[in-house]
């Protein structure tokens, strides 16, 4: 629209569609180790669609519609996304458990969000890091808190939850009809960024010998006798309340519990039936102190040591730095 000396002059005009072709208007990058569900959900609030809606714009069924496409995309919904993001098949497909060698250990998808969060004696599908979400630029949700036998986070050392601190229900925010963050319970409307206490250094430390071991069985390596790792610790069941129920089936108040009697030596609450996972948990309990985890191991091995002298001026890179600067040059990459 102009104003000139005869009036009023309207030209059209050029149309979003003709000048930005199918693409949505906001189109959003992967973070680093990042869930499919959280990051459509985080697109769809940067497009200004609650999470609920979405699900119908993308022909994804279910009341957990997000969670459901975490272990299995369609290839139709995963073309749409590819040709309204303009983000590679290959990236996207990167952000599921599926094909997934540690379904075994996954926390459980019910059938929908209320008998997934209503029940506090079961595991919910989703766990998290206070302290990451407040410390995150743009909060997301990791894959690897999916795991049931991770119940700290590895970089800052306090608990995982598994429920909002505030409603004590589980986390749904693939049912969210606010626009309002995924970070915000769906429930209640209350952050779920109140930290946790620390988990115990022995905790952490069996954690750290599992998820390397769960590390080498990922990139092929097996056990002696063929079995899968995953599956030995998944079949172990262990008596919290009126029935067993292996690691996975566990809220993160019974599963922490667990980690704590078994590297403290007291009587740990397994079933009646009687296994080989058994007695594979508490071997890896009693290996766990001793532990050092894979990394550091491999540089005291292969690396030369320093000399004696006077302590340099700067640091070596750490691995996790190294690994995060190459996801931010891939970022890069991707953005031109």
């Amino acid at each position: 629209m102009r104003f000139g000396p005869t009036g009023i002059s309207v030209t059209p005009a050029e149309r979003y569609e003709s000048a930005a072709g199918n693409r949505w208007p906001m189109s959003i990058m992967p973070a680093p180790g990042e869930l499919l569900s959280s990051w459509l959900h985080r697109l769809a609030y940067a497009n200004g669609i609650p999470p609920h809606y979405f699900a119908a714009l993308l022909g994804a069924p279910g009341e957990n519609w997000s969670a459901q496409l975490d272990r299995a995309l369609p290839d139709r919904i995963l073309q749409l996304l590819e040709e309204h993001t303009h983000i590679p098949l290959e990236d996207i497909a990167a952000l599921t458990i599926a094909p997934d060698p540690l379904a075994r250990l996954r926390l459980p998808l019910r059938a929908s969000p209320q008998q997934s969060c209503a029940p506090k004696t079961l595991a919910t599908w989703l766990q998290f890091c206070p302290a990451c979400l407040a410390e995150d630029e743009t909060p997301y949700f990791r894959r690897n808190w999916s795991l049931a036998t991770r119940v700290s986070c590895f970089r800052h050392g306090c608990r995982l939850r598994d429920r909002c601190p505030s409603c004590g229900q589980g986390l749904a925010p693939f049912s969210q009809k606010r626009l309002v963050p995924h970070q915000i319970c769906a429930l209640c409307g209350t952050a779920l960024c109140k930290r946790t206490r620390p988990a115990t250094n022995r905790v952490r430390r069996l954690e750290r010998l599992i998820d390397d071991l769960l590390r080498l069985h990922a990139v092929g390596y097996r056990m002696s006798d063929g079995r899968s790792l995953p599956d030995l610790l998944g079949s172990a069941c262990f008596q919290f309340g009126r029935r067993p129920m292996s690691i996975a089936r566990l809220p993160h108040r019974d599963r922490y519990h667990l980690f704590r009697q078994l590297t403290e030596g007291r009587s740990t609450p397994f079933g009646t039936r009687r296994n080989p996972a058994i007695a594979y948990w508490r071997r890896a309990a009693q290996a766990a102190p001793a532990w050092r985890g894979l990394v550091t191991s491999f540089s005291d091995a292969v690396l030369p040591r320093p000399k004696a002298g006077p302590c340099p001026t700067t640091a070596g890179p750490y691995l996790a730095d190294l690994i995060q600067a190459a996801a931010r040059l891939h970022q890069k990459r991707q953005a031109f």
